[in-house]
């Protein structure tokens, strides 16, 4: 696999209902995989240097300016990527790893200021990326 963020990407991320821990037990039963934003599109770019450049859209009205970098593999931790999306005032860290023998990254987006979705600051969940294979050869 190409460890790289380029070309158009499927996104879609998730969070939980919050977690009420009382006398050190999880009260009730929380959903833990709500869909969180709408289904996306990432098109993006990384030069050279492993920045990377883009687009996340959910609707023609709502596209989120990517910036970030891709972060190389060690010998305990696989290749990630650190990316910020803002649209408007909102503004969410999303970080991310490549999936050894795969072509997903999965990883968790923080809402940071004015989430669309209406959550709280500082809600966290995962998030998957798959590659939109363009078919025609």
């Amino acid at each position: 696999m190409n460890e790289i963020l380029k070309g158009k990407w499927s996104y879609r991320s998730f969070r939980h209902d919050p977690i009420v821990v009382k006398d050190g037990q999880v009260e009730g039963d929380p959903a833990l995989a709500i869909p969180w934003s709408p289904p996306g599109v990432l098109e993006v770019d990384t030069n050279e240097a492993g920045e990377v450049t883009g687009k996340l859209t959910f609707a023609p009205e709502v596209v989120l300016d990517i910036k970030g970098c891709i972060i190389p593999a060690t010998d305990i931790t696989p290749t990630s990527v650190e990316l910020t999306g803002v649209f408007h005032a909102s503004i969410n860290k999303i970080t991310g790893v490549f999936i050894p023998g795969s072509d997903h990254i999965v990883g968790t987006i923080l809402s940071m200021a004015n989430d669309l979705g209406k959550q709280p600051v500082g809600t966290a969940g995962p998030f998957v990326l798959f590659p939109i294979n363009v078919k025609g050869d």
